[in-house]
């Protein structure tokens, strides 16, 4: 009987050192796998704006073999072949990705690859080799399992989808420091602008190639509000030290320059019954080149942001009402927030009621004391900060 018993005990061991065999030798595992590009699509070797949407390339792979019988999850990684060979800055996205994991799919268009590549850090507008390959993910945590093809390498010149560019050079400097002015889009060569400081003297335009390399630029000079280049190519005196917005259209050829003496706020918000059109002028920070406000709104009211050519004695009415600069000089341009929902953004917008500035708070009359911030150093990206004191 008692050898039956240890028989019987015996037996229940090893079925426990089997189950546990068992159960370490199902353990994930990484196998990789094999990514593959559709030879029937022609893909371009020079990506294009106007063929943005036209599929550049499809890509397809092998299920990833982890050990298990387990579904992954994929995302496709691209990085430059040359200057990154240990993909120590790769980019990973699933644009393009198939949603279903099982499909094992990539379709990329021409924009898409576009926009990966220039995510990179060491984008340029030349040829790139670079490298695409499939990560795969087995689980959620901070233990995942990660796997990745093989590199497919693709031999590709991309565009930059920055904002074109021009530089307002004074002659005898160089462009690649002085200040500059932005087109709207990178489509667009109609509205050129920015705001600078500039000093007195002469000036020319430097337009830069598609990746902002000033060593071939196409130099424009101008004579009353129209520009010349090549041989006829004459500077643009400056002859007032000062703040000014400038503007360039090269559909047809034009320029204008508008000189102001200040940046400030006007509407609802800053005083009632003493004309909305009268703005309250801004400091300006020479060192920050940051123009700022310490002042009393009223909360739930609206304001804008005004460049002035105003110069004169503020008027200082009675309390609460902030001291302003009466609407005697030449408004030059109007800035309101953006259309599209960037916060803290602005863009030119004169029209009534579009783009106004709410106030924090409810609108029941009473006012706090706000500290306002205007930066409006980097062209077509105007950013305000109001901070309530």
């Amino acid at each position: 009987m008692k050898n039956i018993f240890k028989i019987t005990i015996g037996f229940v061991a090893l079925i426990l050192i089997s189950s546990c065999s068992n159960e370490i030798e199902n353990v994930a595992s990484s196998k990789g796998f094999q990514l593959q590009q559709d030879a029937t699509i022609v893909s371009p070797s020079i990506l294009a704006v106007e063929n943005e949407s036209l599929i550049y390339g499809k890509f397809f792979w092998e299920r990833s073999n982890n050990g298990l019988p387990t579904e992954s999850k994929y995302s496709i990684v691209i990085s430059d072949h040359d200057l990154d060979p240990d993909y120590s800055e790769a980019v990973e996205s699933v644009i393009g990705v198939s949603p279903e994991p099982d499909a094992r799919t990539c379709s990329l268009t021409v924009g898409q690859l576009n926009e990966l590549i220039n995510s990179l850090p060491t984008f340029n507008c030349n040829q790139m080799n670079i490298d695409i390959r499939i990560k795969s993910k087995l689980g959620v945590s901070t233990n995942s399992l990660f796997q990745y093809s093989n590199p497919i390498t693709l031999s590709v010149t991309a565009y930059s989808l920055k904002l074109p560019i021009m530089a307002f050079v004074k002659d005898g400097n160089a462009p690649e420091e002085e200040p500059r002015i932005a087109a709207s889009s990178r489509v667009s060569n109609t509205d050129y602008e920015g705001y600078m400081y500039l000093e007195t003297g002469t000036y020319k335009l430097y337009q830069p190639d598609a990746c902002y390399d000033f060593a071939t630029p196409t130099i424009y000079g101008g004579t009353a509000g129209i520009l010349n280049t090549g041989s006829s190519t004459t500077s643009i005196s400056i002859t007032t030290a000062g703040h000014y917005v400038v503007k360039v259209n090269l559909a047809t050829n034009t320029y204008s320059i508008k000189n102001f003496t200040t940046f400030g706020i006007f509407g609802a918000a800053t005083r009632s019954g003493l004309g909305f059109a009268n703005q309250i002028p801004f400091d300006y920070d020479t060192t920050t080149k940051i123009w700022s406000l310490q002042v009393s709104l009223i909360n739930g009211k609206k304001f804008k942001f005004k460049s002035n050519l105003w110069s004169g004695a503020l008027v200082v009415p009675a309390l609460p009402n902030p001291p302003y600069a009466p609407n005697t000089g030449s408004s030059v341009t109007i800035l309101g927030k953006t259309t599209t929902p960037t916060p803290l953004s602005l863009q030119e917008n004169s029209v009534s009621g579009s783009g106004d500035i709410t106030v924090p708070g409810t609108d029941d009359g009473t006012r706090d004391t706000y500290r306002i911030e205007l930066d409006i150093r980097n062209p077509r990206d105007y950013k305000y900060k109001i901070t309530k004191i």
